[in-house]
């Protein structure tokens, strides 16, 4: 009877069920769209903070205009210093099992094998997470028949090739050292020229890459200089300078915070603008959805009132009407899911960020608007059974039914 009752009510009011329906859909795309202008905004540093080791403001983009071998041996070595150093994507003549191996999950694989070279300074600027092998740090880069030596850890993808095997160049010997677990992400060097706020993920997924650690100052004038745990980047910056007047060398300095704050000033204040109106609007729909509800209930009233008459009891009534609010919210809820992804991917989708706002609607906007939809149904049930009780059946019958 409660679930028979609920769908009539839904049905013989239709136009008022439609209503509820469609402000519910406003408002749950509403509440998806503030989430992710909310998250969205600032998830570009906080998925760089947790890739660095000790944090993205324990983090300066170091440029030095003569990168002077010595100056960069003694800077690595000090203790307020944790890494130093860069990485570069290169493209190198393909040892054909690694290239048939990455050309099948790398799209923008050409005619060469492309592999992430970094100093092994920089090693520890993120873990390096080895399912088997050694950490870049413990290894021998003394250079081996004449030949520079590099090792590589293989992303995930590479599994089948044995630890220790050989691949050599006229000038370099490339060791494989390890193989990184599937959850290994390493940083996008195009960082280290400023936030592009197009991009919202500077992390590279590692299961198809490579990344081959050298032995040498880093292949660019940009780095990253990371402090060491129990110090924080004025002390680094201090021992940069300090270094840099001993060795004569010109230096220049910006923090992860100083380079995101800049490139993200315009878009956190428009961001703050939308999230608000956003806000309002949202309100706004909700209390027009509990005057609706009111209404609704009115305009039932008398019907509500005959069988109340009739010897069925208001505990029985108050449930339908809970379980048609119950009904309309998740028709409206299950209606907005595809709705919105369908916006956003027409919206972001150019700008290659699906990934990520996947990721937001995942983890953030869809369970808030869950948790939104159970608090209007909880709201709108009380509501209801207060207007219910305050009403005797003489005065429900003897309403008008518009």
């Amino acid at each position: 009877m409660i679930f028979r009752f609920a769908i009539d009510s839904i049905i013989n009011y239709l136009r008022q069920s439609f209503m509820t329906t469609l402000l519910l859909i406003i408002s749950i795309m509403l509440i998806i769209f503030s989430t992710m202008i909310r998250v969205g905004h600032d998830y570009v540093y906080r998925s760089v903070d947790e890739f660095f080791s000790n944090g993205a403001d324990n983090t300066v983009i170091l440029r030095i205009e003569d990168n002077n071998p010595d100056y960069m041996n003694e800077l690595s070595r000090q203790p307020e210093i944790e890494a130093v150093g860069c990485s570069t994507t290169f493209g190198i003549y393909p040892f054909s099992e690694l290239y048939e191996i990455q050309k099948e999950y790398k799209s923008n694989t050409e005619d060469s094998l492309e592999v992430i070279e970094i100093n092994h300074t920089a090693a520890s600027i993120s873990k390096i997470n080895v399912v088997n092998g050694s950490n870049p740090e413990d290894l021998d880069y003394t250079p081996q028949n004449g030949k520079l030596v590099e090792y590589m850890y293989l992303g995930s993808y590479y599994s089948e090739i044995p630890i220790g095997s050989k691949y050599e160049t006229k000038e370099t010997i490339f060791i494989v050292a390890g193989i990184l677990d599937s959850s290994q992400r390493w940083i996008n060097e195009t960082l280290l020229y400023g936030f592009d706020l197009n991009t919202m993920d500077y992390t590279i997924d590692c299961k198809s890459c490579i990344l081959s650690f050298y032995d040498g100052p880093p292949s660019s004038s940009d780095m990253w200089v990371c402090a060491s745990d129990d110090y924080n980047t004025d002390q680094v910056i201090d021992v940069v300078y300090r270094l840099a007047d001993k060795y004569n060398a010109e230096v220049r300095y910006t923090t992860l915070r100083t380079s995101y704050e800049r490139a993200a000033k315009d878009w956190i204040v428009l961001n703050n603008i939308l999230s608000k109106l956003i806000v309002i609007v949202c309100f706004s729909c909700f209390l027009m959805l509990l005057c609706y509800q009111t209404y609704r209930l009115l305009i039932m009233k008398k019907e509500i009132g005959i069988l109340l008459s009739v010897g069925f009891e208001i505990t029985a009534i108050s449930k339908s009407l809970i379980l048609s609010n119950i009904i309309l919210s998740l028709v409206s809820f299950l209606i907005s899911l595809p709705l919105s992804l369908f916006v956003v991917k027409w919206w972001f989708q150019a700008n290659n960020m699906m990934e990520v706002v996947n990721k937001i609607l995942i983890k953030y906007s869809y369970p808030i608007s869950l948790v939104v939809i159970i608090c209007v149904i909880a709201i709108s049930s009380v509501l209801l059974i207060k207007l219910l009780n305050k009403l005797t059946p003489v005065e429900m019958i003897g309403g008008q039914n518009d």
